[in-house]
């Protein structure tokens, strides 16, 4: 590791929790529905917790990782793709191929745990479903055969890892970054414009769902965004900073997402990700960046349950029909005891089973991947 390229940008292990159990809260009312129990799906705000959950994942991704790789360049003068893709797949792969494998050929085996709807796709495509998760493409998975009972959140990793294939390379050969990601921005947007307004034949074809999801789900355009302001971030962007700094567009980024939830009409759903991404970033660099910010995340209680957050999103569908398996007969029909239960036992074990995965299996290959490091995170 090169001298004097430490980066401190605190409070993003506590943005990880929160987001990662937005995604957990909208998991457990979707299979509570499944388990016949009374479940709030169907609230707009539950529902669109998990996807804000993901989205706000794909942004900070897009900004970290930018924001990263500008310091290796300045301070090695390139990147280190190797190193780069070392770091990554020793973070990621050992925890991926481990649900994979508990998803592939563990958990089918509990009859009682399994969700009807899903169970009987899975069985007729398991081997296309399998080659393809292997491959590190659960997103094309999902979008040709639906979600795999247990471990459908792994589409989310796809796109990480598609968007990890070029974005090191773009920072490395670009001689005008910020070009490059507006271009990236822009390339993704309009393909998906263009897709959305197909001639009715076309969208009559067999492909056309299945690419219309997985073009849905790449969600390379929200990277991007996070991107651009990595880049304004790390020139230090006066105009930039000072519109993003300020507390009244601070406050705002946070009273407009909840208005958007039960706002946005449908003609404009296919869109508003775009909004609630420049949101989450604006949130990002505050909690970040800003010395004055109005919400201060850098507490050892939030950095470590941000540590296990990856391993809070990669359990916690495995978990929530065990739990409520083994809590289903012992429920009342009051419903205020009964999802205090049910978000006790899921969330206590989720966070356990998290912590423990991170102690004993994720940390010994974060060990491996510092040696990797050109530029650490403190």
């Amino acid at each position: 590791m090169l001298e004097n390229t430490k980066v401190h940008l605190p409070g993003l292990n506590g943005l990880r929790f929160f987001a990662a159990m937005a995604v957990v809260i909208t998991h457990i009312e979707l299979i509570k529905k499944s388990f016949g129990l009374v479940s709030f799906w169907n609230n707009p705000l539950i529902f669109e917790l998990g996807s804000l959950g993901v989205n706000f994942f794909f942004v900070l991704s897009g900004f970290l990782i930018t924001y990263l790789l500008l310091e290796e360049k300045k301070v090695g003068g390139t990147v280190s793709v190797k190193k780069f893709y070392l770091r990554r797949i020793l973070r990621i792969w050992p925890l991926y191929f481990l649900i994979v494998f508990l998803g592939f050929f563990v958990l089918p085996q509990f009859n009682q745990i399994n969700i009807s709807y899903l169970t009987e796709n899975f069985s007729t495509n398991f081997f296309p479903n399998l080659i393809l998760y292997l491959f590190m493409l659960p997103n094309l998975a999902f979008s040709l055969f639906f979600a795999v009972p247990h471990i459908g959140q792994l589409w989310s990793i796809g796109v990480e890892e598609q968007f990890y294939l070029f974005w090191p390379w773009l920072i490395k050969r670009s001689k005008n970054i910020l070009k490059s990601l507006i271009l990236v921005f822009a390339c993704f947007m309009i393909v998906k414009v263009i897709y959305v307004f197909l001639p009715p034949a076309i969208k009559q074809l067999s492909f056309y769902e299945p690419l219309k999801l997985f073009l849905a789900m790449t969600k390379m355009e929200l990277m991007a965004i996070g991107g651009i302001g990595a880049y304004f971030l790390f020139k230090r962007n006066r105009l930039f900073l000072s519109l993003v700094f300020s507390p009244i567009v601070f406050v705002l980024s946070f009273v407009i997402i909840p208005a958007l939830i039960f706002l946005t009409p449908s003609f404009l759903q296919d869109g508003i990700h775009i909004v609630y991404s420049i949101l989450f970033l604006i949130i990002i660099i505050n909690v970040s960046s800003n010395p004055n910010s109005l919400l201060k995340l850098d507490k050892p209680f939030f950095n470590y349950f941000g540590n296990i957050s990856f391993g809070i999103y990669m359990y916690h569908m495995l978990l929530i029909p065990i739990c409520l398996l083994f809590l289903k007969p012992f429920l009342s029909e009051n419903l205020v005891y009964q999802n205090v239960v049910i978000y006790l036992v899921v969330i206590g074990s989720t966070l356990v089973v998290s912590a423990l995965s991170y102690a004993l299996l994720e940390r010994r290959f974060i060990k491996l991947k510092s040696r990797f490091e050109v530029v650490k995170t403190t």
